[in-house]
């Protein structure tokens, strides 16, 4: 009996993955989710969410691996133009009172973090390049909004959406 226990605890571990020794928080204003269509496929329309939470998991020996993991308020979303924020927020889009929030859980690899985001009710995989430069890191990537079930508005919203994620990086020291 003791022999199985063991088995199971040895396998247990094997599953459960590397061990993260350091674990930073993501949030406002430390961190920023924001994103970027294309109306008309010309105006840039730029928007921030303002209440977001997460955590990234890193090895300050291997800056390269990490786990993130981020929730988003799909309400928050702020932009220049309220009736722009309005149609984006709304049921012919982001459709918010029915989705109220987008979630990725991912992990790094390299210069890209590679994970699923949920978002309109769909989760699909996602990967986001990555930049390190003064402190921070900036992990950007692009979906195509039919693929996640966005397809109202389409003249407004153009076809793809910019996702952009600014963190401290936490292998310089930075607080977070």
């Amino acid at each position: 009996m003791l022999s199985f226990l063991s088995l199971l605890l040895v396998a247990g571990l094997l599953v459960a993955g590397p061990a993260w020794p350091d674990q930073a928080g993501l949030r406002p204003p430390e961190s920023a989710v924001e994103l970027r269509s294309y109306g008309f496929g010309l105006i840039p329309l730029d928007g921030k969410f303002t209440r977001f939470h997460g955590w990234i998991r890193y090895d300050p020996a291997n800056t390269g691996a990490c786990q993130v993991m981020l929730d988003i308020d799909a309400g928050s979303l702020t932009m220049a133009s309220e009736t722009i924020r309005d149609r984006i927020t709304g049921p012919g889009m982001m459709d918010v009172a029915r989705f109220p929030a987008l979630t990725f859980d991912g992990r790094c690899q390299g210069e890209t973090v590679t994970g699923d985001l949920t978002l309109h009710g769909e989760t699909h995989p996602l990967v986001l390049d990555t930049v390190r430069s003064r402190g921070t890191i900036v992990a950007t990537g692009q979906i195509r909004r039919a693929e996640w079930g966005i397809t109202g508005s389409a003249l407004i919203g153009g076809p793809t959406i910019r996702i952009r994620v600014t963190v401290p990086d936490p292998a310089s020291g930075a607080h977070i």
